[in-house]
């Protein structure tokens, strides 16, 4: 599955667990902390800007993620722009 921050970083991942691996080692700051710790840390400054992000699971924590609008799941074969909208071929 293929997953686009809204900062138009492109993540490949089939699980949860590596979605949450691969947002944290792209994290130029957080790469040192554990899959958990990158959770709560995100999950603290989506708090701080009014969101709620729950860190219970990596599966609950990609779903917030994805209801938030800060990851948009991509169809495979289709292209898009660095916002996620889909472009018609």
């Amino acid at each position: 599955m293929r997953y686009r921050t809204n900062q138009g970083l492109l993540i490949e991942a089939e699980t949860s667990f590596e979605i949450v691996r691969r947002l944290r080692e792209a994290s130029w700051s957080e790469q040192n902390l554990s899959d958990r710790a990158y959770m709560e840390a995100v999950a603290d400054r989506m708090y701080e800007q009014g969101i709620h992000v729950s860190t219970v699971s990596p599966d609950i924590f990609v779903a917030g993620l994805l209801s938030a609008g800060l990851l948009t799941r991509e169809i495979e074969g289709t292209q898009s722009t660095e916002t996620g909208k889909q472009i018609d071929n």
